[in-house]
């Protein structure tokens, strides 16, 4: 019994040391993508206004790769994404994705020397939530993912929970009672001038 204890103790030394990770993959992805967008925060040739348009490009192809614009565009239309035409949603998935990748962005940016701390994971089948604190010297601001994975193990982002609000269930909201008054059109004019 002591022997095993012994081993145990060493088994665990031996991940730590070498840096083996205990997270889940969501988690590690995760990780990797926002790893990513910090390392082009913290770049020196991308700061400032001058560079903008460059870093903006730069986050969005990072971005693109871990987020699932199509699914997160049709759980924030909910049941009137079945009522519109493949062409409606092709075009309202590009002007949301534009709209979610700006405001994720947007707050990103105003981050500079702040740290991402990876809180807890919560793997449920295909789905999992990844809670995470951006942490600076006066505040912190808790964003949690909600992942789901693919058939090819890759774990994409299809809502995100900015310090308590779900970024989802607030466009849900604001879109399902814009389209009890309005038409789908108007929407898509709306989110034009966005």
């Amino acid at each position: 019994m002591r022997y095993l204890g012994t081993m145990l103790l060493i088994v665990i030394f031996c991940f730590s040391f070498v840096g083996v990770s205990l997270a889940s993959p969501a988690q590690d992805q995760l990780k990797q993508t926002v790893d990513s967008i910090l390392v082009v925060l913290k770049d020196p040739t991308l700061k400032g206004e001058a560079h903008k348009k460059e870093r903006r490009a730069t986050l969005e192809k990072i971005v693109d790769k871990r987020f699932d614009f199509e699914k997160m565009s049709q759980l924030s239309l909910a049941r009137h994404w079945r009522k519109i035409t493949e062409s409606e949603k092709s075009e309202f998935v590009v002007l949301f994705g534009r709209l979610l990748k700006d405001t994720y962005l947007t707050k990103m940016e105003t981050y500079t020397d702040e740290k991402v701390i990876f809180l807890k994971e919560r793997i449920s089948k295909k789905k999992a939530q990844i809670n995470t604190k951006i942490i600076n010297k006066s505040l912190e601001i808790p964003i949690n993912y909600r992942m789901f994975t693919q058939k090819n193990d890759q774990w994409m982002v299809y809502d995100l929970v900015i310090e308590g609000v779900s970024l989802i269930a607030n466009y849900r909201s604001q879109f399902g009672l814009m389209l009890e008054k309005n038409s789908f059109e108007d929407l898509i004019n709306k989110l034009k001038k966005k």
